[in-house]
C-alpha cells in the first residue's frame, strides 16, 4: 500500500478475478475503506483489456476536521462515468512527490464524495457523465457513424467500429445510441436496408449482388431480413419498380 500521508492510503493492483466494475464502501472503528474494481469489458474508458482493484483506506481521525459527522452508505453499487475516469486518473498518474501527493489526496476526496453521492438511481440519470457534453468523443461517434456508412458492403461488428475510432466497446455503443438516438445494430439495419432498396429499384438490379454489397453473405438471410424492414421481399420490390415504371 502506498501510503500518501498518515491518514491515506492507496494500493493499485490487475485482477482477473473480477466481473464487472463497482465500488463497495465499507468501515471499522478506525478506518473507512472504498474498494474499486475496474472491468474492461464494461468500463467506458479503454482499459487495454487489463481489469483493476483499486483499494483506499482512510483514517476516520482525518474526517474530525470537519466539525460535522459523515454517515457512511454501505452498499455495493456500480459506478458511473466520472468515476471511472477519476479512477483512472489515479491509475495512469505519473506525478512525483509532493505533487503526486496532492493530486492522489484531492482524488480520493472527490472519490469518498462520489461513492456516498452515488446510488443508482444516480447511475442511471449521470447527465455529466454525456458523451454530448465532450468534444472530443462526439467526435469520435461521428467518425464511427461515417466508418458504418462508408463500409456497409463488409463485416461490421462493434469491436471492429470501436478499434477504428479508439474507444471500447461499452462506451461505443453508450455513445452512439446517445448522439443517434439508435444502436449501432440498428443504424448499420437500417442504412443497408435503405442502399439495397436504391439498387433495387435500378434497372440492371440483380439481388445476389445487391445482397453482397450491403454486407450480406447468405441471399435468404437478405431477403428475410428485408421483408422485416420493408414489409415485401427484394424480388416484390423489382416488381412493385417495374409496375411503377410501365404506368
Amino acid at each position: 500500500m502506498e501510503f500518501i500521508n498518515e491518514y491515506i492510503g492507496l494500493s493499485i493492483n490487475a485482477s482477473s478475478d473480477i466481473d464487472r466494475s463497482f465500488c463497495e464502501t465499507t468501515e471499522n472503528n478506525l478506518y473507512i475503506n472504498l474498494n474499486f474494481g475496474l472491468f474492461a469489458n464494461d468500463c467506458l474508458f479503454d482499459l487495454a483489456e487489463e481489469n483493476y482493484l483499486i483499494g483506499i483506506r482512510i483514517a476516520k481521525s482525518y474526517m474530525e476536521k470537519y466539525d460535522e459527522p459523515f454517515e457512511i452508505v454501505i452498499e455495493k453499487q456500480s459506478i458511473c462515468c466520472n468515476t471511472q475516469s477519476k479512477l483512472l486518473e489515479i491509475i495512469k498518474c505519473d506525478l512525483q512527490g509532493v505533487q503526486r501527493k496532492i493530486f492522489i489526496e484531492s482524488s480520493i476526496l472527490y472519490l469518498l464524495y462520489q461513492s456516498q453521492k452515488n446510488n443508482f438511481i444516480f447511475q442511471a440519470d449521470c447527465n455529466s457523465c454525456s458523451v454530448l457534453n465532450r468534444p472530443i468523443d462526439m467526435q469520435k461517434m461521428q467518425n464511427a457513424r461515417q466508418f458504418i456508412l462508408d463500409n456497409l458492403s463488409n463485416s461490421l461488428t462493434i469491436p471492429i467500429v470501436a478499434g477504428f475510432v479508439g474507444t471500447n466497446q461499452c462506451y461505443l455503443k453508450k455513445g452512439f445510441k446517445e448522439v443517434y438516438h439508435q444502436t449501432i445494430f440498428e443504424f448499420i439495419q437500417e442504412n443497408r436496408m435503405i442502399k439495397a432498396r436504391y439498387m433495387l429499384q435500378q434497372d440492371d438490379s440483380n439481388i445476389s449482388q445487391i445482397a453482397d454489397r450491403v454486407g450480406y453473405s447468405s441471399l435468404s438471410s437478405f431477403s428475410q431480413s428485408y421483408k422485416n424492414y420493408f414489409g415485401i421481399t427484394p424480388t416484390d420490390q423489382i416488381k412493385q419498380t417495374i409496375a411503377n415504371d410501365n404506368r
